[in-house]
């Protein structure tokens, strides 16, 4: 048993880093299709001059019914995805970098210098991580984005996955006592 308990701080590690490129690969993705479907609105299809003329009415009216709340929500998200948490756009390209930065960290002192200390602070923030990818989940399904949906689900079980053996790693092993 002590033989395998050697090897958790290095199972920690690759379940981390296995994590970590799947939130790298569902941002990315993420980030295309708003960049996509922000490409899509800025080029119009071509329409006939009768449908256009409809179209940009009808844009005008929307335009003058919705142009104080959408002015709010542009300013709050900076004119990326409305989609905030704790006033910080989780989909940010800096954001991903300092989770990428600090996971893969965590994941080379466990496998250089593993200690019980640092299991707990791993299974800690395997925990918030998992939260924060039940939150994308279900942002997801919401969204009917089935594909994402699928990636969010699996970050968060290999983030749970982190925690619960960072966690039996911290557990210090128990000696068995026989009587004859």
């Amino acid at each position: 048993m002590q033989r395998y308990r050697a090897r958790l701080p290095l199972v920690v590690a690759a379940l981390l880093v296995a994590a970590t490129i799947l939130f790298v690969v569902g941002t990315t993705i993420e980030r295309s299709q708003a960049t996509s479907r922000e490409h899509q609105e800025a080029n119009p299809v071509e329409q006939s001059a009768g449908e256009a003329a409809e179209h940009r009415e009808a844009e005008a009216t929307e335009t003058e019914a919705n142009t104080t709340g959408e002015a709010g929500e542009e300013q709050a998200s900076g004119g990326e995805s409305g989609e905030e948490l704790f006033g910080i756009n989780p989909e940010s390209a800096g954001l991903t970098a300092v989770v990428v930065l600090a996971s893969l960290l965590l994941a080379s002192l466990l496998v250089v210098r593993p200690g019980k200390g640092l299991l707990v602070a791993v299974a800690v923030v395997g925990l918030v991580f998992a939260v924060l990818d039940v939150r994308e989940a279900i942002h997801q399904a919401n969204e009917s984005n089935a594909g994402l949906l699928v990636l969010a689900v699996l970050t968060g079980l290999l983030h749970l996955s982190v925690a619960v053996v960072a966690g039996a790693g911290v557990r210090s092993p128990t000696t068995v006592t026989t009587t004859a």
